[in-house]
């Protein structure tokens, strides 16, 4: 039976209380795990030029595939699959995005400056893009574009590009990109750029919980129906829900032991492979909107690794940092590394590819920081310093 309050002595037992955890004002994890993202969808491209893994990704409901113990099956429908899902890495970006672009909206408040935010993101996104499309288009007449056929992905590589097709990707207005295809996403980055004011004020105004479950119903909807904006916008609401009421969960989540992590992030992986382990036979309205299951696992990891997994420390290590710091890089330029290996070595060397490739990304994405990401990023501060003092 529960005392009333004034009843209570001073020598009534309390409970004791539970440390605060400071909310940190920055978390480098996040920016190991966008690193560990970028590596994740060089590492899928790259695997693509191998016959047995593009077979396993073009093909996932031939018979081979589900042949239970064959290789292609250990790749292709089981967890393993995470491994090597660029898709999933792009989940994690565009909830990373969402939570990191609010933040500075939150510590301003009524004060942050629109108009110079505006420009200087725009410039942030187009700058490295166009270099990336210039290095790409210059890669395409340098190269033996086409002289490695092994498998679907380099085939679809090796098209014709056109006029129209440049200039698409100059402005990132078609739904795919002919030239690059990692800058599918770019699009959504910029359409979430320009209506970050909305989506903040939907995170402030609305239940979070609410928002979340919302998110992950369009999200399945979206994927069902093949709707892009309703599969991918949403992911960057769920970054801003995150962000919004970071402190909150910070305060929640922080005290968890490493083992229920662990569990989360076993039910992570589980999640992001559901789709690639549903059988041939259920219905595709089913299986395409098993993508919120997917966003769902994106949504757990970035949680982890912003509100306290106690192992995210390793995501702050040197190396991975490192990649964190050329993530956009690594991000715009591994595709043009990848396939310019393949064609220059030729299908008799194949298996040099894969070493060969990723090594050379990692350098080339070390350079492209150095020439245009880095000068384009401090262009667009000065952009954004010019309109505020004016």
């Amino acid at each position: 039976m529960t005392l009333p309050r004034d009843r209570m002595t001073s020598a009534s037992p309390t409970p004791p209380e539970r440390p605060v955890i400071p909310v940190p004002t920055r978390l480098p994890a996040l920016d190991g795990l966008r690193g560990l993202a970028a590596l994740l969808v060089m590492v899928h491209h790259t695997l693509l030029t191998v016959p047995l893994f593009a077979a396993a990704y073009f093909d996932s409901t031939s018979e081979e595939t589900w042949n239970v113990g064959n290789p292609a099956w250990w790749i292709a429908h089981t967890p393993v699959h995470v491994l090597w899902d660029g898709k999933f890495a792009v989940m994690i970006f565009f909830i990373l995005s969402g939570f990191v672009l609010t933040l500075p909206v939150l510590k301003a408040g009524i004060a942050f400056r629109w108009d110079a935010y505006f420009p200087q993101r725009l410039a942030r996104l187009y700058l490295p893009v166009w270099g990336a499309l210039a290095v790409a288009i210059a890669a395409i007449f340098l190269t033996p574009r086409g002289r490695n056929d092994q498998t679907e992905w380099l085939r679809r590589r090796a098209d014709p590009v056109s006029f129209q097709d440049v200039l698409n990707s100059i402005m990132q207005i078609s739904a795919g990109n002919e030239i690059l295809s990692p800058l599918w996403t770019i699009r959504w980055e910029i359409l979430f750029s320009l209506l970050l004011g909305l989506f903040v004020w939907v995170g402030l105004h609305a239940n979070g919980q609410a928002v979340v479950v919302g998110c992950l119903v369009l999200i399945a909807t979206g994927g069902a129906w093949q709707v892009d904006a309703l599969m991918y916008l949403p992911m960057f609401l769920i970054g801003v829900v995150l962000a919004v009421h970071r402190g909150a969960l910070h305060a929640r989540l922080g005290h968890l032991p490493g083992r229920t992590w662990a569990i989360a992030l076993t039910a992570a992986v589980l999640l992001a492979s559901s789709v690639w382990m549903m059988p041939p036979w259920v219905p595709e309205r089913v299986h395409d909107g098993s993508i919120a299951l997917q966003a769902t696992g994106a949504l757990i990891v970035v949680a982890a690794c912003a509100f306290g997994f106690p192992h995210a420390r390793v995501l702050c290590s040197r190396p991975v940092q490192w990649l964190g710091t050329v993530s956009f890089s690594l991000y715009l330029v591994h595709e043009t590394v990848v396939v310019a290996t393949a064609d220059l070595v030729g299908p008799s060397e194949s298996s040099i590819v894969l070493p060969v490739a990723i090594a050379a990304s990692l350098v080339a994405a070390q350079l492209f920081f150095l020439g245009v990401e880095r000068p384009s990023h401090r262009l667009s501060r000065h952009i954004y310093k010019r309109v505020v003092k004016h």
